[in-house]
């Protein structure tokens, strides 16, 4: 519930709970591609394909987050 919670509120972050958050969805990818690689082909692109793309979104609008803090205070 956690990152689900500071994904939503990820624009007002600290810069420390910022990168938790993105470590924890790092963790949370990882996880499910490893859960999905024996999923069936038709559930795969039901289910499988769509929330991993999903979750590696999140990833990368958080790293963008990340980087535009990072240029702003550098």
């Amino acid at each position: 519930m956690y990152i689900e919670n500071a994904y939503t509120s990820r624009d007002s972050l600290s810069d420390r709970d910022l990168q938790r958050l993105l470590s924890a969805l790092r963790d949370e990818t990882e996880r499910y591609r490893f859960t999905i690689r024996n999923y069936p082909p038709d559930r795969m692109e039901k289910h499988g394909a769509p929330f991993l793309a999903r979750l590696e979104a999140r990833v990368q609008e958080v790293e963008r987050l990340v980087r535009e803090r990072d240029n702003q205070s550098g």
